[in-house]
């Protein structure tokens, strides 16, 4: 295992403990940018600029763009980047879908258990 990739698994690890226990990680709408972030890909600075840079947009009636869009346009990720949050924050969604707090702590410790073991 490369240490990039023992890198990425200590940050899902990260992610999945976050939600887990109910810090910081919102709703799926702000995900992406916050999963970003654990992942190292970009700053809090970063991820604070390119949220009002859409919040520009939505004030001036003008389309929004995503804000992976944003990050990779201004070049502060890259497509590879890109592709690992969206994986993460697919990989979340997933193991979030039934709203009961039993349910969604059984399918973040069984996928927290399944990381270990990668």
């Amino acid at each position: 295992m490369t240490t990039e990739e023992i890198e990425l698994q200590r940050n899902r690890m990260r992610i999945y403990a976050m939600r887990l226990f109910g810090l910081s990680l919102s709703p799926v709408a702000s995900q992406f940018g916050e999963i970003a972030q654990v992942l190292g890909h970009i700053s809090r600075d970063q991820l604070g600029v390119a949220l009002k840079l859409q919040e520009t947009f939505r004030g001036n009636g003008r389309s929004v763009p995503r804000l992976g869009e944003i990050l990779l346009e201004q070049g502060l990720l890259d497509r590879a980047q890109l592709t690992t949050v969206l994986d993460e924050q697919s990989r979340i969604s997933d193991s979030t879908v039934d709203d009961s707090d039993e349910t969604r702590f059984a399918n973040l410790r069984r996928r927290a258990d399944r990381l270990q073991r990668e």
